[in-house]
């Protein structure tokens, strides 16, 4: 009788909560400053710079992201309360990481910030603080060789230096095993869609895709499976 009611009110704070979750990200992303969603030294386009502009449709993503929050949360919740409230920060703060990057190929510096200080909540559960150091430098150095690997061999910028910020970020969370399983993982996720729109013929082997939202997913994963 006790579990019941427990599941009963978790599951009754957790629908408000997945509802807001998802509903802020869409207005969030909407109404953030165009300069945030723009390179150094870029000036916002229109559809950047009109203030409350549909950057992000309302429907169907306010409901789509609300309905994942509240099965997250309610998973999470029931898992351990403490644990679920930094995670699921963490997790909001990457889904407005991940739209911008499909949006603009931007990963905004201010959002990459609140990320590493949302770590702080997972590191006072787990408590391992040289883990969250070498976790960020080996995400980051890793990130930062390939970028630079890359810009040798094909002369161009193979790997925004947003994925590298914002892999050293994850990094503080996720510790060194936890960094490990987030960059197989996205890789895995970002090879397997590059082919299928390759072979779709949706993008050319030519062109470029962010890798945020990949690193965005397979952070989610580690998030979810770590509690």
């Amino acid at each position: 009788m006790e579990e019941l009611i427990r599941i009963a009110i978790t599951t009754l704070i957790c629908i408000p909560v997945g509802i807001l979750l998802g509903n802020s990200a869409v207005y969030i992303f909407n109404n953030m400053p165009a300069q945030w969603l723009c390179d150094y030294g870029e000036a916002p386009n229109d559809e950047k710079f009109i203030p409350g502009r549909q950057r992000l449709n309302s429907h169907p993503w306010k409901l789509a992201f609300s309905a994942m929050f509240i099965c997250v949360a309610l998973f999470l919740c029931l898992e351990d309360i403490t644990y679920a409230v930094p995670a699921l920060i963490e997790m909001w703060l990457l889904l407005v990481i991940a739209i911008a990057d499909v949006k603009y190929m931007i990963i905004p510096d201010q959002f990459v910030v609140f990320l590493a200080l949302a770590s702080v909540g997972i590191f006072m559960h787990f408590g391992d603080v040289k883990g969250m150091i070498f976790g960020a430098l080996l995400g980051g150095g890793i990130m930062l060789a390939i970028a630079l690997v890359g810009k040798i061999i094909t002369k161009t910028d193979a790997l925004g230096f947003g994925d590298v910020k914002i892999t050293a970020a994850i990094g503080l969370t996720a510790g060194v095993y936890g960094i490990g399983f987030i960059l197989i993982t996205a890789s895995f996720l970002s090879f397997a869609a590059f082919t299928y729109k390759i072979l779709k013929k949706k993008i050319k082997r030519t062109d470029v895709q962010p890798l945020g939202p990949y690193i965005a997913l397979a952070t989610a994963l580690y998030l979810v499976l770590a509690v």
